[in-house]
Formats: structure tokens, sequence, C-alpha cells
């Protein structure tokens, strides 16, 4: 479309608009009261940046999880800065977006007592024991069997039930196994299922000896997710402390210290532990009504012609919090705190900067900006998700999304970008634009990637999602403000600035087209687990011979990353393998059991071992 005179002449005086109006010409709402203890330029500079993101990632937000009441103090933050730099309201509950999270709450009444020989003990919940977010919500009183690891494994010729009679009684099970390397036999899913299938009535879970050798006897968190929340378990399922179980052996003559050597060497030991009785009430209910927001801030654009169009900016705020979940820092770092300083602390800033900066005088687009700070993208893109499904401004008028995910660490310019294959002349839009910045690009055509801007493209809209790749601090609790390095996060700030300037700019809206049909990726040679996983892709079995295998990928590890790239699911997994060519050696980063291994891989050929 040819700008017109008046069109030109309008963007000339709506800088003059003043900002704080709705564009109905009413009043904006104010953000609920939140601290704004920085100040700020209208230019995007370290010293902003830097200031911005000291308070995002300050150990006071405590990781930011996304129904925490940190992250709602952080999203009345963005709103606060949005509302400062001039945005207008344009969630449906003024600068929110709420919507359901759902997850376990924990209820009244939850209770655990052990008696022995009469002797009653009670325990106290969120200190010395907790269920688990599977938990079902009961009331058992039964008699007790030690069930050494929880296993059984008729492919190890291993049966910690062989011989027991389990039915109607409380089962008591170390965690992990017997020193197997593959570990799906050891998890907590599993533990569950087989415990369930043997009839008993509940299921106490402590830590074994070897996990709590280095640090203390962490007991996991009833908000720690481990899949479905509490309605679908079929039994009771707590994590207690190794002290209460240590009572419990001490009736069976033994201990901790004592059981977990027996095991490994000469395998199940199980038993009555007798004169015992468990009473476990767990009260576990799923989450009803909001509990979870993004922040959705409009910028008028200045050219009344193409001004109903909107170019979304977008960054998800959320963390993993405490590492109760999505940590992949192991069972020591659960109950850390998890900053998240580039994931994604870095795009969160980067977004109220550009928010900032496109609001001051003179540097309105033609086309309006619509600023989404996104939440729960931690737990599956579930913020971006909401939106799309409930768009506040018609999905038909936008006309494309950039995403800014983990842009804090970049190394010598180093960043991808994402979906450049999304629209017709994007990948040259961009890199044409990067002459002036010198960035180091890695260009992906695709439009399927571990974060928010596929919620978009999955609605057929251009995206471009910008990201330093992966590091050594990935969702660990020294992922922290230190380690960001700012001269490159404002240069590629400043590079989104103009890319998005110029994609609101122009005469034609973008084009949506799917990209290129990938090749067929390069061979790994693993068998991917079907079950879920947090952080990653659980390895079922491993091809003799193959990349993996002489890599050292055992059965059991989980895939967190190739090349950098995130493997957060087995559709995440093939799409790191598609960007990456056969023939050559890459980093793979594996979780085994607590300790996170990064290994040399030689990718093979498709089809070849």
């Amino acid at each position: 479309m040819k700008r017109t005179m008046g069109a030109i002449l309008a963007c000339l005086v709506c800088t003059a608009l003043a900002g704080g109006h709705r564009a109905d010409g009413g009043e904006a709402s104010t953000p609920e009261a939140a601290p704004f203890p920085y100040a700020t330029t209208t230019e995007i500079d370290v010293a902003d940046l830097r200031a911005r993101l000291t308070w995002v990632a300050d150990d006071a937000r405590r990781g930011r999880d996304a129904t925490s009441p940190e992250a709602m103090e952080v999203s009345a933050h963005i709103a606060t800065s949005f509302d400062r730099s001039g945005l207008l309201p344009k969630g449906t509950d003024g600068w929110y977006q709420p919507f359901t999270v759902a997850e376990p709450i924990l209820g009244d009444g939850n209770a655990l007592t052990v008696t022995i020989d009469g002797e009653a003990t009670s325990y106290e919940v969120e200190k010395d024991w907790n269920p688990f977010s599977v938990s079902a919500a009961a009331d058992v009183d039964a008699e007790v069997v030690f069930a050494g690891y929880g296993i059984s494994a008729p492919d190890r010729e291993y049966d910690d039930y062989a011989g027991q009679d389990v039915k109607g009684r409380v089962v008591l099970v170390l965690r992990k196994n017997p020193g197997w390397q593959e570990v799906q036999h050891a998890s907590f899913l599993n533990k569950l299922k087989v415990a369930a299938e043997a009839g008993a009535a509940a299921v106490l879970l402590c830590n074994n000896p070897d996990t709590t050798k280095d640090g203390p006897d962490r007991i996991g968190h009833w908000s720690a997710s481990l899949g479905a929340p509490a309605a679908s378990a079929p039994i009771p399922y707590a994590f207690v402390s190794q002290t209460l179980a240590d009572r419990l052996l001490a009736a069976r003559g033994t201990s901790l210290a004592e059981v977990e050597p027996r095991l490994r060497a000469s395998g199940p030991c199980s038993g009555p532990v007798p004169g015992a009785r468990v009473h476990l009430v767990t009260t576990l209910t799923a989450t009803q009504g909001a509990n979870a927001r993004n922040v959705v801030g409009l910028l008028p654009g200045c050219d009344p012609e193409v001004a109903n169009e909107v170019v979304v900016i977008g960054a998800h705020y959320d963390h993993v919090g405490l590492g109760w979940f999505g940590s992949t820092g192991g069972a020591s770092a659960a109950g850390q705190i998890h900053n998240g300083a580039d994931d994604n602390g870095s795009g969160t800033v980067a977004l109220m900067e550009l928010a900032e900066w496109f609001a001051a005088e003179g540097h309105r687009p033609r086309r309006s900006l619509l600023f989404i700070a996104f939440t729960g993208e931690e737990r599956g893109l579930l913020g971006s998700q909401w939106y799309v499904d409930h768009p506040t401004v018609p999905l038909e008028d936008t006309v494309g999304m950039v995403n800014l995910d983990m842009i804090g660490r970049s190394k010598e310019g180093r960043v991808q970008v994402g979906g450049v294959g999304t629209a017709k002349g994007l990948h040259e839009l961009v890199e044409g634009l990067n002459k002036e910045h010198h960035l180091n690009c890695l260009w992906d055509p695709g439009g399927v990637a571990p974060s928010d801007s596929t919620s978009f493209f999955r609605k057929n809209l251009p995206v471009l999602f910008f990201f330093t790749l992966l590091h050594e601090d990935y969702h660990r609790p020294t992922d922290d403000v230190e380690r960001i390095e700012f001269p490159g996060l404002e240069r590629i700030t400043l590079f989104v600035r103009d890319v998005v300037h110029e994609i609101a700019a122009r005469d034609e809206r973008l084009v949506f087209t799917k990209p290129p049909t990938p090749p067929r990726p390069p061979r790994l040679g693993v068998q991917a687990s079907p079950e879920p996983h947090d952080i990653g892709v659980l390895v079922a079995g491993v091809a003799p011979g193959g990349p993996a295998a002489e890599a050292g990928v055992v059965a059991g590890d989980v895939l967190v990353s190739l090349a950098g790239q995130a493997t957060r699911d087995r559709q995440g997994l093939v799409e790191a393998l598609r960007r990456l060519e056969p023939g050559k050696r890459i980093d793979l980063v594996v979780l085994r059991g607590d300790e996170q291994i990064t290994l040399k891989v030689l990718l093979a050929a498709p089809g070849r071992r």
C-alpha cells in the first residue's frame, strides 16, 4: 500500500497523543501498586538493561514460577513499566489477561502419623513430608511393608515385590535404583504405578543415602509437577524424610545406611515392618480459577490506514521458581532459587526497553505494536497458547510476532534467528538490517521452536525468534545477572528494534508462508520414551554402534540439548536434529541421575548408524 500525504502527516503528529489514554478516548486503567525502584531513559542501553534485570532476576523474585506471588509481583512491575512508557492496557482485565494453570493445591487436614508397638509420632506436612502432586486425596490407616527401591523389572530379573503381600498396606520405598545406568525403572511415576498394580494402599518414598551423601535431605515439594493433578492418581503418594523412614526401618532392625548397600550388593530385601502402622491423610485439590496472567500493552500506530494492524513483540517472564520442576540441577538444586536471568529475564527486560523506546516521541511506527509479557511458558507455552486462543486484537489483524527468549548470553555476537522462512522476503529483510549491527546470525527458516513464537506460527502467522542458545546454567540456580553479557544484550535489542520498526513501517504487510519442508534429520541413534519429562527427552533405548552409543549415551539418560538447542520433548529433539548436518561433531547435554553431562557426538547421515 502506498503512503498518502495524510498518513505521513498523521505520523508526524501522532506523538502529540497524550499517553495514558485508551484508544476510545477514555482514561487508561492504572496497574496495581508495584515497586519501581530504578530510573530509565528512553534510549536502549546497557545501564537500563542492567537496572531492569537486577530487579527482575533478584532473589526476592524467587524464580518467578508462573503461579507464585512473586510472578504476580513481576507482572505488576511490567504493567507499571508499560504504563510509565505510555502504552495502553490491552488485556481482558486492564493490563492483564488472566488464565488458569492446572496444578494441585494443598488442602487442609494433611496428616501423617507413624505408630510402632503402640507409640505414635505425628509428622508435619511441608517439613517432614509432602504429598506428591499426583497423590490421590484419601485417608489410609494400614500396616507397613518395606519394598526396597519399589522396582519390578523382569528385564533385570529384579523384583522388590516378589513374595510380598502388599495389598491394602502402605509401602515404603527408596528413591533411585540399585546402581543401574538406565533410570526408567527409578522414575517417581513408575514407582507409583508398580505399587498401585501390586495392590498397595499408599506409597511413602524417601531419599536414598546416595542421593544425600553430598547435601541435605531435601523433601520433594507438593507443588513439584509430575503430570496430571491429584484427582487422577490411583492411591496416596508421599515424599517423606529419611528420619521418618529410619524410624520405620528401625522396627526391622536396620536403617537406610545399612539397607542400601545390601540392596546394591545382594538384591531385594523387602518385608513387613513388624508392629508398625501408618495413618496417612492427603488432601490435594485441582486449581480453581485464574492463577496466572499475561501482561498486554498496546502502542497505537501513527498511520490511520494501517493502525488497525499490529506487530506482536513478546517474551515470557516466568521461570522455574525453586526448581521443584524443570531444574537441570538435579536433587541438590531442588528448593533453591532459580533466578532465570537469561531465561527469560533477558527477553523480559528487552521487551520493557523496546516498549519505552517505541513510545517515546518520534519513534512510533505506522502500524500498532502489541507488547505481551507471557507467563506459563515453562509449563508448556501456556500463556501464549491462551493468548492466540483468546486474542485481544483479532489474529487477522496481526501482521506477525517477534519473540525474545534467552538473548543475554551472546558469544561474539552470535544469535539464532528462527522463523525467517515464515513470510515472503522475511529472511532478506532481517539479513539486510543486520548489515548495520554485524551480528553473527544463525538462520533458521522453521517456525516451530521451544518458545512462545510457536503458538503464533501454529495459527499461520509469520514469526521471528531471537535466541542466543543454551549454556551450562540453563534451568540451574546459577543463571544469575552476573553471567549476562550486557553489551551483547544491548546489540540484540537494538537489532530487534530495527526489525520491528521495519515490519511495522513498510508498505506491504508480511505474508505468511510455510517454511520449506526440512530435509531428513541426521541420525542420533536413540529411541525416545513416550513418557513426558520436565526438562527433556527420556532415552528408552540406544542403537548399538550408533552415534549416541559411541558418544556414551545410555538408556535412562534425559536429553537436554543438542548443539545448544533445547530438546524439551520428542518434537523438540527432531527440530534440533533438523538444524544440524551429518558428519559434524556437536555437544550433546544429558541429565544422568542428578548429574548434567556434556558428551561429544558425531551425527550420522539419515538411515545410517
